[in-house]
């Protein structure tokens, strides 16, 4: 996380998170970021694995590298539970977090962006629930939105995710 905590750095990976991008590319979209700072931050996101390098290609006389998200980072959901590694499920946390940021700025930049007409939101409802309750109330949800999952796009449907953070219990 202390990588994303950069702003300029976070922009650069989430720039890298919208398409693949080179140094090249990266450097006209984030013109406020010099060549050898940009290489820094390419570096230290490629060592902590957020990134990786998608492909290369001969320019003259120079390899130019292309970059992507790591998704490969962490594919196996169930191992990542069985063996509780930690730093797997932060990477998916992570890789689930930027998705929904992509959703939100891409949004926000809309020319016709209506927040109040678009019914855009989201909210924290913090509560005290024991593992029970939370399954039930979890289970609850899912019956709710289930039916939504099978409609089919129309005019008057809009591709909406509906996307739940539970977080670890607090104060633990």
């Amino acid at each position: 996380m202390e990588h994303l905590t950069n702003p300029a750095r976070a922009k650069v990976y989430f720039e890298i998170a919208k398409a693949e991008q080179t140094v090249k590319t990266l450097l006209q979209i984030l013109p406020e970021i010099s060549q050898p700072t940009m290489y820094r931050h390419i570096k230290a996101l490629l060592d902590c694995q957020l990134i990786k390098i998608v492909g290369e290609k001969q320019v003259r006389g120079v390899i130019e590298k292309s970059y992507g998200i790591n998704e490969d980072a962490a594919p196996d959901i169930q191992r990542i539970i069985e063996e509780n590694d930690g730093a797997a499920y932060f990477q998916l946390f992570i890789q689930y977090i930027t998705g929904v940021a992509q959703a939100f700025e891409a949004y926000s930049h809309d020319p016709n962006i209506n927040i109040l007409e678009d019914f855009s939101a989201f909210a924290v409802a913090p509560f005290y629930a024991t593992k029970e309750e939370t399954m039930e109330t979890l289970g609850k949800l899912a019956e709710i939105i289930q039916p939504l999952i099978g409609n089919e796009a129309t005019p008057e449907r809009q591709l909406r995710s509906f996307c739940t953070i539970l977080t670890p219990p607090q104060n633990k």
